[in-house]
């Protein structure tokens, strides 16, 4: 580990190319942030006319306009450089995020422009219209490839063979389907296409002023790659262009691996000349913007971040290559042969909220948590489902279920009783919040190590059903090590309590404010990077920000979960099989 200087030595920024603005952070070598610039599109690049940072048309097509965000880029440096604190001259490296799943069209003579700009004039003069087949480029929240989503499952076999080879099932989003609509629905623009980037990879190349290839974590976004294989599969390139070679070619290559982090290039002159930057400041990859949330907190393999916000996400390291349909996987950006899985809920706080306010008119929380922390409101034989709106995991219209249990005759299993409502609200309070807490953990048992078993926890092999997968029960004792909590409701002490008892995390359960992770995880990401290119540190970037992180400033450690806490709701996993079956 290398020894950290309380003097100023170097800079290192990090971006965040998100759909409603650009931000970028300045830390120090002690990770220490210095300095946060961020311009809104809407309201300081008004002029394009977004909403929200988005096109939206009627028929789903949801874009952004690539003019913008060059816009945005000479912007934020032009603040920076006017900032008397920060010393650009000093920033050794940059990396950064940018929304997943957007794709920016290059012709021909992109690349070539990229070359040769000039500090006299903007990037926009210089690269929009001429530099891009297409003006705009697509947005996460599209909605409109239905059509090519059905013709990449039935390419392949089915959703779950597809998430079997990309770790994803096909999204509307997703690049691939994305590609495939422009290249049949606009062929004039697919031939004009020389190169194609992710946003990662497009704002990589501005800043190294070059074309750079995609990152392969983020690629993993885009049903096209075949992550175990880590090669582009074959059959799902076909679906966008049956010249696969072309294809290929246009994509840029294979992917950046992520095992030996190097530069993708060195800062165009264009910023040094115009800024004031480092001549030899590199530029390592950028990445998806949950993939750089994960680098901004020191998470370890087997470790789980928990975002309690309106939807509930969580984001867990692994080195379990297991998809499913219903969830994500992606390759991690930092740590060799390990994955990121990512399952998203759609229902969170606002089906909590939904409860808390049938017991209180002025929605104040005080009932509702009195209800998660009583001892004396018995629970123990009752299971439930609250979906207000349309569920992802299970994948299940809006439907609310409710229901007692009890040992089947034959001891194996559970018999369910199903239920109009339980004895009070105060019940629903309880049990929402445990079924929600209770889902999460029966989610990540497959994705985490053999050796977070608990071996002193006996559970039978009566095979229980979730998702896609038949498991014998011992498949749950399964633990997670550590457990970080983010989002609006992770302030809130009696859910979190709640999760952290079912989760059951051995080595410690962490709360923490991450406004600005996307970016931080690009600032700590050029940190280690540099460190590591030049031989100062050959620590692996989990280990290194375990060591470097600011635990005693950036965390609040919540303890560690009760043994007795987390096995008393090892009986509600095969009545929570059970219920879902009658949705």
């Amino acid at each position: 580990m290398i020894a950290m200087s309380d003097e100023t030595e170097a800079l290192y920024l990090g971006f965040d190319l998100s759909t409603q603005q650009l931000k970028c952070l300045v830390i120090d070598q002690n990770l220490k942030l210095l300095h946060s610039e961020t311009i809104g599109f809407d309201k300081d690049l008004c002029h394009y006319k977004t909403e929200k940072g988005v096109y939206f048309r009627d028929d789903g097509t949801a874009e952004c306009p690539v003019a913008m965000w060059l816009e945005a880029i000479d912007m934020v440096f032009d603040r920076m450089s006017k900032q008397k604190h920060i010393d650009l001259s000093l920033v050794k490296a940059m990396s950064g995020s940018c929304q997943q799943h957007g794709s920016v069209y290059w012709t021909k003579e992109g690349p070539k422009l990229l070359k040769k700009l000039d500090v006299k004039e903007t990037l926009k003069n210089q690269l929009s219209p001429q530099a891009f087949s297409r003006n705009v480029a697509p947005n996460w929240q599209d909605h409109s490839t239905g059509e090519e989503c059905q013709k990449f499952e039935d390419s392949c076999g089915g959703a779950a063979q597809l998430a079997n080879i990309t770790g994803s099932r096909a999204h509307h989003r997703f690049t691939g389907p994305q590609m495939m609509k422009i290249s049949k629905k606009e062929p004039e623009t697919y031939a004009k296409t020389d190169k194609i980037s992710l946003v990662s990879s497009f704002l990589a190349s501005i800043l190294a002023g070059e074309y750079t290839p995609l990152e392969e974590a983020d690629a993993c976004g885009m049903n096209l790659y075949d992550v175990e294989k880590r090669d582009y599969d074959e059959a799902l390139l076909q679906n966008v262009d049956q010249d696969t070679k072309r294809l290929r070619k246009k994509l840029g290559g294979n992917p950046i691996p992520s095992e030996h982090p190097k530069p993708v290039g060195t800062l165009s002159s264009y910023f040094v000349e115009k800024y004031g930057l480092n001549p030899s400041c590199q530029i390592f990859p950028f990445t998806g913007d949950n993939l750089a949330t994960i680098c901004s907190l020191p998470l370890k393999p087997n470790d789980v971040l928990v975002s309690l916000g309106t939807s509930t996400t969580i984001l867990l390291v692994t080195d379990q290559y297991h998809p499913s349909p219903n969830y994500h996987l992606f390759l991690h950006p930092t740590i060799p042969h390990h994955y990121m899985g990512m399952i998203c809920y759609c229902n969170g706080a606002l089906a909590r909220e939904s409860i808390r306010d049938q017991l209180s008119n002025s929605h104040d929380l005080e009932l509702f948590n009195k209800a998660v922390n009583s001892s004396m409101l018995n629970n123990d034989n009752e299971i439930a489902c609250y979906f207000p709106l349309g569920e992802i995991v299970p994948n299940v219209p809006s439907s609310y279920r409710r229901a007692t249990f009890s040992k089947s005759a034959d001891g194996m299993g559970v018999q369910l009783k199903l239920k109009d409502a339980f004895d009070s609200v105060e019940h629903d309070a309880k049990n929402i919040v445990e079924s929600q807490a209770l889902s999460c953990r029966v989610r990540i048992s497959p994705l985490l190590s053999k050796d977070c078993a608990d071996v002193n926890c006996k559970m039978g092999d009566s095979v229980v059903h979730f998702d896609c997968d038949n498991f014998p029960l011992s498949e749950y004792t399964k633990r997670p090590r550590r457990a970080f909590f983010v989002g609006g409701a992770s302030k809130n002490d009696a859910i979190v309590n709640r999760f952290a008892q079912i989760l059951g995390a051995t080595e410690g359960n962490y709360r923490l404010e991450t406004p600005n992770s996307c970016a931080l995880g690009g600032c700590y990401r050029a940190l280690w990077s540099h460190l590591y290119y030049e031989g100062v540190t050959s620590a692996a970037f989990d280990q290194f920000l375990n060591k470097a992180f600011r635990w005693e400033t950036d965390v609040q450690s919540l303890g560690v979960t009760d043994e007795k806490s987390w096995l008393h709701y090892n009986s509600k996993i095969h009545a929570l099989s059970e219920l879902e079956k009658t949705l």
